[in-house]
């Protein structure tokens, strides 16, 4: 597919993948996700100076991951994670994907309540702290085996997906290269710029194949521009990839008839 951002993001993927890309940083959200601790506490278990954790905790409290939840705390308050945060990455030879989520923590009202788990009525009938420990440490292990098994399968869906991609990219080389090389230049395109157009529009066509879900609605050609990572171009240089594409779209369309256009919205007709 690509890059998945939601809009309302309130981090961008390369300032996440950035923050995360530190191991002090992910040592400190370790600590924080199971419980508060101050500046003080995270330099003593991690053996570094407060300095360092100070600047560490202030880059994430700027990132909106993290707040201090004393401020008033003279001897300096704790912090704790105040943010939901899920990325995903895909990569191999045939395929790539990444899809990340950075919201908020919901609150009391949006949030899952422990009566409204499946496992709260046989809990409720549970006396000693002892058993209810127990309890619920068997009910997390049945879900820890339920999500290895939902990354299995995923991962066994993603294998088969780029064995569907790579078969599309052997069609695509045997049946549509060359009629596409002839199109380009009939349509009077120099010798010399032959092979980077035909690359530019293999990655159009695979771009739209990634995720070709999204393409069954109409989209503009601008999005396609978004899915292929233009989008951080100024206004000239995106203006000129615009009309390097669009001709290209419409050439893919004329070699497949699945692929159609209607008032500069292009949509895969299955």
């Amino acid at each position: 597919m690509g890059e998945y951002i939601k809009k309302t993001q309130f981090i961008s993927l390369d300032s996440l993948l950035e923050t995360l890309g530190s191991p002090t940083r992910r040592l400190i959200l370790s600590k924080l996700s199971k419980v508060p601790h101050s500046t003080s506490d995270l330099a003593k278990s991690l053996g570094i100076s407060r300095q360092a954790i100070h600047s560490q905790l202030n880059l994430l409290i700027d990132n909106n991951i993290v707040e201090d939840i004393d401020p008033d705390e003279k001897r300096g308050g704790k912090y704790r994670i105040k943010s939901n945060i899920s990325v995903k990455i895909d990569i191999t030879p045939d395929y790539y994907d990444i899809k990340y989520t950075a919201t908020d923590v919901p609150n009391e009202i949006d949030s899952y309540k422990f009566r409204d788990l499946d496992c709260s009525i046989d809990y409720s009938k549970i006396r000693t702290p002892d058993q209810k420990i127990r309890f619920l440490g068997e009910e997390i292990r049945n879900i820890e085996r339920d999500m290895l098994k939902l990354e299995s399968k995923r991962s066994n869906l993603i294998n088969q997906k780029e064995c569907l991609i790579l078969e599309l990219k052997d069609i695509m080389n045997n049946q549509y290269k060359q009629k596409l090389e002839k199109m380009l230049k009939d349509g009077g395109v120099e010798e010399r710029n032959i092979h980077k157009n035909l690359n530019l529009g293999k990655e159009i066509f695979f771009t739209m194949f990634f995720n070709p879900g999204r393409y069954f609605n109409k989209i503009r050609i601008d999005e396609l521009l978004d899915d292929m990572f233009f989008s951080n171009m100024d206004r000239d240089e995106r203006t000129e990839r615009f009309f390097k594409v669009k001709p290209l779209l419409q050439d893919l369309s004329r070699l497949m008839n699945f692929l159609q256009e209607d008032d500069e919205d292009w949509f895969f007709d299955f």
